[in-house]
């Protein structure tokens, strides 16, 4: 037997064996050249390609090309790597066996007895533990007798065991859990439950396929013991400025309702469509008023009371904007369904005749059709449109801008019956306004210097009593009612400099208008807005605010007013933003919002409307939340009317997916 001594710090040696080169190092090393195995003993280090092994000691056996580490041994491959007592791991197929393992995949760790790393993307192991949970012991752990790891992609386990705190508390044949940081295809996670108004189900077994960098495509299945089996497709893309949107489609045979169920819903944003033009569309199209309603989960679905669907095609052509516009709404309180079948539009640049007057022609072509219970109607309309404005100044303190309103319309039919009828409609109206502002050197209170501006305005209008009774309402095309009057304006604004910087802030705003009706021959009603937009508290207060706005009958003295304004505040534990409103006659109302953290693990969001007058909350809403580490404990209650609606979950951090509600505790809470 012939043995080699090498002591020494850190001895740095190579092996090479055609172009892959073993590099090894430690404090000693021996050779033993009749077995042909290099012993390292004390900090040994290996290193392969992009393979680093460290160990307490380490045999490397050069005929076999294997390596063997004991003690505490670390074994680690690009970004992924196994830590353990002992691990054996052949140099030639690069595969891997370490017991007593530990390994670190994305936000998770898996223990194994045994742990094999099979090839730089699979790793197995046996009668192991996987948790998102640092601590040790952790405070929960999956455990399956055999898991397979795709490094980057999923753990797959069968069968696999819910641990808390070391005691099983769930079991299912087979689960997987997601561990990619990027786009892949995939099963995702689902969840299984009990429900009063579904049975017991399973809903989101779906599976995510990749199509491409722009583009993905997921295929859903949800499986209810009472309302039976609901597949849904999802696809989104992105290929800006082309395309961008989503599609969305979902179908059940309710076996409950014994009703075929359906929704379809598509979105798009396409700045660059076909000859320079822009398509953008929204559509949403249900099989019936609360199918939504019946499987949403969400508040804003289930609060929805009106779908509507709309798309333009725009394009400009010698100046021209060109949109054409098509709108269904569906309104579910009066099932009344209103369409734009289709809504064009043409707006022209803005031009100058006789280098003063500015103006630009517009036009439109619509088709509306309302449909309800009792009747269906059909109006279609086109027009052309323009205001001719005039912008003078007179003395430099006057500015006066006459402008009259041109409209040519042409009508399917009108109410009598008569085919194709044409109107030309007109207003005219002027506007004179000035301006007057005077600065005060203020210095107190935290302002340096005020500047009072007043704004008078006043305004004529004028449009004959055209007979247009007998032509239909159309969208876009203006109805012109008989006018003659006069209306004036004064608003006020004072702003300050304020604080070290002297930012300027607006500090209050008062608007008083109000006019005369030649027609009627009165008075209007004085219209005033009292508001202060300005927050002069210090902190913790964030915002504040206040409001007062009314009229004043001119002739009976009779009045109405509201007073609004709302507070914010905001502190280490607390948020809280107050607002309240009051009308004259005793409509009262408040509303308020934030949340609290008690402690550094407790999270309370509260929202909520009180009605003074009836003295009944209107509608609130809370949720509570419990950090447990790895774990969080969310319950959230809203109410509206009569409605209302709760959940509570315990689920992981990192895997929300993965979590214990309500559904899981049968029927008590439903």
């Amino acid at each position: 037997m012939i043995w080699f001594l090498c002591l020494g710090l850190m001895q740095d040696s190579t092996l090479s064996d055609s172009l892959d080169v073993v590099r090894y190092k430690a404090t000693t090393i021996t050779y033993d050249l009749e077995r042909s195995i290099i012993i390292l003993n004390d900090s040994s280090v290996i290193t392969y390609k992009d393979i680093t092994l460290t160990s307490d000691s380490a045999y490397y056996y050069i005929e076999t090309n294997h390596l063997e580490a004991f003690g505490t041994c670390h074994l680690k491959q690009i970004d992924d790597s196994i830590q353990g007592n002992f691990i054996k791991y052949n140099v030639e197929n690069q595969k891997a066996l370490m017991t007593s393992g530990r390994t670190q995949i994305e936000e998770g760790f898996i223990d194994g007895e045994e742990i094999y790393w099979i090839d730089e993307k699979t790793v197995n192991s046996y009668k192991g533990t996987y948790t998102t949970c640092g601590d040790s012991p952790p405070h929960y752990y999956f455990y399956s007798p055999r898991m397979k790891v795709y490094l980057g992609d999923m753990v797959i386990a069968r069968p696999i065991f819910l641990y808390i705190q070391d005691i099983p508390v769930l079991g299912a044949p087979f689960w997987f859990v997601p561990i990619s940081s990027k786009r892949k295809s995939g099963l995702l996670p689902f969840r299984i439950g009990n429900s009063s108004t579904f049975g017991k189900f399973i809903r989101g077994l779906a599976y995510y396929f990749v199509i491409s960098d722009y583009a993905d495509i997921t295929l859903q299945l949800d499986a209810m013991e009472r309302k039976g089996v609901m597949p849904q497709i999802e696809g989104v893309w992105d290929y800006s400025p082309y395309t961008k949107g989503k599609v969305f489609a979902s179908y059940i045979r309710d076996t409950e309702s014994d009703k075929v169920r359906y929704s379809i819903e598509a979105r798009n944003s396409s700045e660059l469509f076909l000859l320079g033009s822009s398509l953008n569309f929204d559509i949403k199209y249900v099989s019936d008023n609360s199918y939504r309603q019946d499987y949403a989960e969400t508040t804003a679905i289930w609060l929805e009371r009106e779908i509507s669907s709309q798309a333009t095609l725009t394009r400009v052509i010698s100046g021209f904007k060109n949109t054409l516009a098509f709108e269904r709404r569906e309104d579910y309180v009066d099932t009344t369904v209103s369409l734009k079948l289709p809504y064009y539009t043409m707006t022209g640049p803005s031009s100058m005749l006789f280098s003063t007057i500015s103006y630009a022609i517009s036009g439109h072509i619509s088709r509306d059709r309302k449909t309800n219970p009792q009747d269906t109607t059909d109006v279609l309309g086109a027009n052309l449109h323009t205001t001719p404005t005039v912008q003078q100044n007179v003395l430099g303190i006057l500015s006066l801008s006459p402008r009259i309103d041109l409209d040519v319309a042409v009508f399917n039919e009108d109410t009598a019956g008569n085919r194709w009828p044409t109107r030309f409609g007109y207003s005219f109206a002027t506007t004179a306004s000035t301006n007057f502002f005077r600065v005060f050197g203020v210095d107190m209170l935290g302002m340096h210097g005020l500047l009072h501006k007043i704004l008078p305005s006043l305004t004529y209008t004028y449009t004959p009593a055209f007979d247009f009774g007998a032509f239909p309402a159309a969208s876009g095309i203006p109805s012109y009612a008989h006018t003659n009057s006069i209306g004036f304006a004064l608003n006020q604004e004072i702003e300050a400099k304020i604080g070290e910087e002297d930012q300027k802030h607006n500090i209050l705003r008062f608007n008083l208008n109000s006019g005369f009706d030649f027609i009627r021959d009165s008075l209007n009603n004085v219209n005033f807005l009292i508001s202060a937009p300005y927050n002069p508290l210090p902190s913790p207060v964030t915002t504040f605010n206040a409001q007062v706005d009314g009229s004043i009958d001119p002739y009976t003295r009779d009045y109405s007013y509201s007073i609004s304004n709302n507070l914010g505040i905001k502190l280490d534990f607390l948020t809280l933003n107050i607002g309240q409103s009051y009308q004259r006659g005793g409509d009262y109302q408040i509303w308020f919002n934030g949340d609290i953290k008690p402690t550094k693990h407790w999270a309370l969001t509260y929202a909520a409307r009180y009605d003074w007058q009836s003295g009944d909350l209107v509608n609130y809403s809370f949720g509570l939340a419990r950090d447990l580490h790895c774990w969080e404990a969310v319950f959230n209650f809203n109410q509206l009317g009569e409605d209302w609606r709760y959940d509570f979950k315990i689920r992981i951090k990192e895997i929300p997916e993965v979590s214990i509600g309500k559904g899981l505790l049968g029927y008590i809470f439903e």
